[in-house]
């Protein structure tokens, strides 16, 4: 890093002496510093923040009014209250809508609180300035980033809190609703406050390494989405899952409400395809063998019961849902490793700055 020389600024007491002090110096001054540069979009993530739990918070308890008067039972089929629950009723609607915002809220702090931490200071060329005062560029970018990780952390930590309570009021009242499923798993435990910490140590590091904002923007971007789909594909198997032979039609309790099915219990029919079905020695039935054992019935109800009938069976290769939290546990330090990778490449790109380049 070249040497630099600190301007100072001339203080007049009120004896009629006169010292030097450093501008801005100071943690106090760097307080100030970094709300003066971030203060609008502090304000409009916490606005952000704000909306979000206000709103999920109220629809929870409409959704939990509903449950109440349903005798805290799922709601019997045509009800009013199973129509305001259905798949495609404006209250279920709004929910997947915020629950989905919940999702992509780590990549919107990556990029509008992430990113111009240092890329803004490159384009504007005000490292020097920046980094000319008091204290030095290390203490600079700790103390920044303290300050912006807290409010990122304290305002997602809010966030979490209530999308976790929606998604367990929603699979209370819902007939399919696993917690394990990946879109739902996102938005339970503090998995929202750990990603979008991680997202926005990442957006810094991008910042300072591209030095150009728009660039590093569409870099947390293609991140943010190739990562979400990479821990999509791979995270049912992040332990090893179990395995069971299941009766078609049998009351076993081995798959709870809040399994993951990862391979199997899907039965299809199609000519010399595989069917999913294993007969009672385990032999595994062509869509064609199974046809001819069970012909469709178009929704009559006897397919069913050919399948109980011939004892069909099924293989399963599940997630228990008490490994959630474990699965939590996991996905939650991946992303945390990822931030202090991050933290160590953005401590490197600051030592090397040279700020005679600005």
């Amino acid at each position: 890093m070249t040497p630099i020389t600190r301007p100072r600024l001339a203080v007049h007491h009120e004896d009629g002496t006169e010292s030097t002090a450093m501008r801005g110096g100071g943690f106090s001054g760097l307080i100030w510093l970094t709300w003066r540069q971030h203060r609008w979009t502090l304000i409009g993530t916490l606005v952000l923040a704000a909306v979000l739990v206000g709103s999920m918070t109220y629809l929870s308890r409409e959704v939990t009014d509903l449950w109440h008067q349903c005798h805290n039972m799922r709601c019997p089929e045509g009800s009013p209250q199973s129509q305001k629950l259905g798949g495609a009723s404006g209250l279920v609607l709004t929910i997947e809508s915020l629950l989905t915002l919940v999702q992509y809220m780590p990549m919107l702090i990556g990029v509008f609180v992430g990113v111009p931490v240092l890329s803004r200071e490159h384009e504007q060329r005000t490292l020097l300035l920046a980094w000319s005062q008091d204290i030095s560029p290390a203490r600079w970018l700790w103390t920044k980033l303290s300050l912006l990780g807290l409010f990122v952390a304290a305002v997602t930590a809010a966030v979490a809190g209530a999308s976790d309570h929606l998604e367990h009021v929603m699979s209370n009242v819902s007939r399919n609703g696993s917690m394990f499923e990946y879109h739902t798993f996102l938005n339970t435990g503090m998995l929202p406050l750990a990603i979008s910490i991680c997202w926005f140590v990442v957006g810094v590091a991008l910042g300072a390494a591209i030095k150009r904002t728009l660039p590093a923007v569409f870099g947390v971007a293609a991140g943010f989405v190739g990562l979400m789909l990479l821990v999509q594909f791979r995270y049912p198997t992040l332990m090893k899952p179990l395995s069971a032979w299941r009766q078609v039609g049998a009351q076993d309790g081995l798959l709870d409400k809040n399994g993951l099915v990862v391979k199997g219990g899907i039965i299809t029919y199609g000519g010399d395809q595989l069917s999913g079905a294993y007969d009672a020695s385990r032999r595994q039935l062509t869509g064609a063998e199974l046809e001819r054992l069970c012909p469709p019935d178009n929704g009559a109800g006897t397919t069913f019961s050919c399948y109980v009938d011939n004892h069909l069976q099924q293989y399963l290769v599940y997630q228990p849902g008490s490994r959630i939290p474990d699965f939590h546990l996991i996905v939650g330090a991946g992303y945390l490793g990822l931030t202090a990778v991050a933290l160590a490449a953005v401590w490197l790109i600051v030592r090397r700055t040279n700020l005679s380049a600005g």
